[in-house]
């Protein structure tokens, strides 16, 4: 309360949201959805139907490995990645984390294209 760390959180929401909503855009992505500073996005096979990958395939597991390795630390549910930093995450560390997701992303399409996990 002193600090005033739930109305820094609430500044911090929109720039979080915005970012996290742009991910919608990524191919993998099927769907982007949070509040405040919780967020998550769910892995789609194919965007146009949101058809899942084989569960078999891991690609929520993988991408999560993959997402580690370019400095984000974040976990899985099945195919779905969760966001939830903590209050005290500044603006700039909101975009930085966004910019190694969005790359990290990138990486997990280049695998999920060469390991042709798209196949129905």
């Amino acid at each position: 309360q002193r600090e005033k760390i739930m109305e820094h959180a609430a500044k911090v929401a929109n720039p979080f949201q915005t970012r996290l909503r742009k991910l919608a855009d990524h191919p993998l992505v099927g769907e982007a959805r949070g509040v405040g500073l919780i967020g998550a996005i769910e892995f789609v096979a194919e965007k146009a139907t949101k058809r899942q990958f084989d569960a078999k395939k891991q690609v929520g597991a993988t991408a999560i490995g993959i997402l580690q390795e370019h400095g984000v630390i974040l976990r899985n549910v099945q195919d779905s990645i969760c966001f939830c930093p903590p209050l005290v995450i500044t603006t700039d560390e909101v975009h930085e984390m966004f910019d190694l997701v969005e790359k990290g992303l990138d990486a997990v399409e280049a695998w999920v294209r060469k390991e042709n996990l798209r196949s129905a």
